[in-house]
């Protein structure tokens, strides 16, 4: 999709599609360059979240770039937007709402907000090493050997905080080396997701989570059958 240079706003644009009616153009009306004024109010958002800031943007950064811009994105023809509508996957109403939230970057800011959840639900290794009381040089040869669950983000190793537990014995979750054996080859921020989701066969005194279930505990096995339902990638 072509981009225009925008009347208004410095180093701002918009972005063009053609119009399903008569093949003209059609401006959007927004620009793809925040304005100063949405830039200061996330700064100060960022901020109120008392975190490292620094490490959070980056984060948020990192996922964006790794993103393919919506502008090299191929559009759907007419002849396929009209088979949605024919066989009401969509009405056309609802076919025009969910394309606007996609162009604008929709989807994109989701994508963004899981991964700043579960960025929050993470330690920094100095942190982790500091509730383990170990130093960072062992706390990092016990995630190398498997004994702890750490992950990557804005190249900088992160402990999930799903994986501490005050009332287990060492500060852990109970069978946490076998958890991360079955989870390691497993998106992170999902991993979380579900660490922290009450699941229908993990049932005690009601639905538990998986970290309920292991500091209760619960067996392994239940949580590998359940990743496989999944089909998990």
């Amino acid at each position: 999709m072509p981009r225009e240079a925008s009347p208004s706003g410095e180093g701002s644009s918009t972005l063009s599609h053609m119009d399903e009616t008569d093949g003209q153009p059609r401006t959007r009306p927004w620009h793809a360059q925040p304005s100063t004024d949405v830039i200061a109010a996330f700064t100060d958002a960022v901020a109120r979240l008392n975190a490292d800031g620094d490490f959070i943007v980056r984060a948020l950064t990192d996922q964006l770039l790794a993103e393919r811009p919506i502008a090299d994105q191929e559009e759907l023809t007419p002849q396929e937007i009209s088979y949605l509508t024919r066989s009401k996957a969509f009405t056309p109403e609802s076919f025009e709402k969910t394309s606007t939230r996609v162009a604008r970057g929709g989807v994109l800011a989701s994508v963004a907000s899981t991964l700043l959840t579960g960025v929050l639900q993470t330690m920094s290794a100095s942190a982790a090493a500091a509730f383990l009381s170990m130093d960072e040089d062992s706390l990092f040869a016990a995630a190398d050997r498997g004994e702890l669950y750490a992950v990557d983000v804005a190249h900088s190793r992160r402990f999930p905080s799903w994986q501490f537990s005050l009332s287990s014995p060492g500060k852990i979750l109970p069978h946490l080396t076998e958890i991360i054996d079955i989870v390691k080859d497993k998106g992170w921020v999902s991993v979380s997701a579900l660490m922290a989701t009450p699941q229908p066969v993990m049932v005690t005194d009601g639905q538990q989570s998986p970290v309920e279930w292991f500091r209760r505990g619960g067996d392994v096995e239940t949580l590998a059958r359940i990743i496989e339902a999944q089909k998990w990638r």
